[in-house]
């Protein structure tokens, strides 16, 4: 009798118990704080994410991916590469698709900056208040809604320090070739790279110096950059399939198109070094940079929404008392980006401090566990931590609340809608000659969607004025000639009659039209 009962109470489990005992079990143990810090951002910015083709650099970018095209410098081929394999997702237009390509790796962004902090012991209340700040500022939340090369260069730049970190706890060869790797990777997809490389040698040499003096070292970093780089070859593979997408060239004065030899050191290193952007740089002289600094810091304070600025200055400097090394590196790489592009002379600066923000959250996510720290043991309770944990929070709350509605762009078909009337407006065979805001829109719908092959768009970046004043004065009285907003020169030689959002010339013997 007694056996029979042992025999009852020795019943085999049965197999769906089993699958709930182990997910019982890998519930407790997985990071939940981990996955959420992608999951939350990525769904927040697929919300607000642009429903179809953007504006700007993010239509070149789109038209190039979806054509196999070959954008201006520095080329872009890592994200022209990934781009491309992303682009095959069956969501929505590729427009979608490579909008959400950016909020993908926007969250991946904040997911490797809240493995950094982890290892910087940065507790979970900490890196919520800085990442969640991070999250929604409003470049950052912005510029990860559209088409555009920034959160993947944010993203390698983490996942850089991240294994350079992983190094530095265990210096071998194998993980130092990585972090290497992917400097010379990045530079497929942005050339500031070259702005972390100062913080990257900083921290190698001051952690473990004694390696620079193996052979090993250098042989390493040699395969690792060779290997990261080849993905510039995909520029002259590109290029000798003759792309109905090339932004590497100039128009002459008579509407043709001479493209960079993209199979030459020449071409290539024209078009990988920018070259066509080097009067840019460094443009502003010591009076008018004070200004920009101004804008930067007055930008950064936007960014954080001013309580992120003294704990990350806290942070910052905990760091470099912490670990020289770790410290060093995150100053020199933040110095490095703030000083280029404030010095950098262009309209849209704005849109480039994003490195600057996400080392910013990272001092600000030390700075803050410091601060908690500091409160814990004050007055015998733990009502000042929570209050101070309450303000971290409520800041991340407010700024997302804040910044929806300035950044939002779930309904926002204007681009699209645009470049369509555009396109049903203009005469056959028409020439259109516009900037960033009108071309790249318009070539998209001719090779993308096929509409108005007849049309010549012209992007006024590619043509020398002079260039173009001749082409309008030979074709004039062959074809329609449309521009977005005529210069002094051209109305000395045409009438101007505006046609939706361009304006047609016509010869100044003729009578203009309304």
């Amino acid at each position: 009798m007694n056996n029979s009962n042992v025999e009852i109470h020795r019943q085999p489990i049965r197999p769906w118990d089993e699958r709930i005992n182990r997910l019982i079990f890998l519930a407790r143990h997985v990071d939940w704080g981990a996955i959420l810090a992608f999951v939350v951002p990525f769904t927040l910015y697929s919300l607000t994410l642009a429903p179809t083709i953007y504006n700007l650099d993010s239509a070149e970018l789109t038209t190039a991916v979806a054509t196999g095209g070959i954008l201006r410098a520095t080329g872009y081929p890592l994200y022209l590469v990934l781009g491309k394999i992303w682009s095959f997702l069956p969501l929505g237009d590729i427009g979608f698709r490579m909008n959400l390509f950016s909020a993908f790796w926007a969250a991946w962004t904040i997911f490797l900056a809240d493995r950094i902090l982890h290892r910087l012991n940065a507790g979970a209340w900490a890196r919520l208040g800085a990442l969640g700040l991070l999250t929604a500022a409003p470049f950052f939340w912005s510029l990860s809604l559209i088409a555009e090369v920034y959160t993947l260069h944010t993203a390698i730049m983490a996942a850089a320090i991240l294994t350079l970190i992983r190094w530095g706890e265990r210096p071998t060869f194998p993980r130092l070739a990585l972090p290497i790797f992917l400097l010379a990777l990045s530079l497929g997809n942005h050339a500031a790279t070259v702005l972390l490389i100062p913080g990257c040698v900083w921290y190698v040499i001051h952690k473990h110096p004694r390696q620079l003096l193996a052979p090993k070292f250098y042989l390493t970093t040699l395969l690792a950059l060779i290997s990261g780089a080849t993905i510039f070859l995909y520029l002259p593979i590109q290029f000798g399939s003759s792309p109905a997408f090339n932004y590497a060239g100039r128009f002459d004065a008579t509407g043709a198109f001479n493209p960079v030899n993209l199979q030459t050191l020449d071409g290539i290193l024209w078009l990988a070094t920018g070259r066509a952007f080097a009067g840019q740089m460094f443009g502003y002289s010591l009076l008018e940079v004070w200004p920009e600094v101004s804008e930067f810091g007055r930008q950064l304070w936007i960014a954080f929404l001013g309580i992120g600025i003294l704990p990350g200055l806290v942070g910052l400097i905990g760091l470099i008392k912490r670990d020289r090394s770790l410290g060093g590196m995150l100053v020199l790489m933040l110095f490095a980006n703030a000083l280029f592009y404030i010095n950098y002379r262009v309209v849209d600066k704005q849109t480039m401090y994003l490195p600057v923000y996400v080392l910013w959250a990272l001092g600000l996510g030390y700075g803050y566990q410091l601060l908690i720290d500091w409160f814990r043991p004050r007055g015998g309770t733990a009502a000042l931590e929570w209050l101070f944990r309450g303000v971290m929070v409520g800041a991340v709350a407010l700024s997302v609340a804040w910044n929806w509605s300035r950044v939002d762009l779930s309904d926002d078909w204007s681009t699209r809608e645009q470049s369509e009337a555009i396109l049903a407006e203009v005469g056959p065979d028409a020439i259109i000659f516009g900037w960033w805001d009108t071309i790249p829109a318009v070539q998209y719908l001719q090779l993308v969607d096929g509409q108005r092959p007849d049309v010549l768009a012209v992007n006024r970046f590619l043509i020398d004025p002079h260039d173009m004043n001749q082409l309008i004065r030979q074709e004039i009285g062959e074809r329609p000639i449309y521009i977005n907003n005529p210069s002094i020169e051209l109305l000395k030689i045409t009438r101007a009659a505006r046609v939706g959002s361009l304006y047609r010339l016509e010869p100044q013997a003729w009578p203009a039209t309304d």
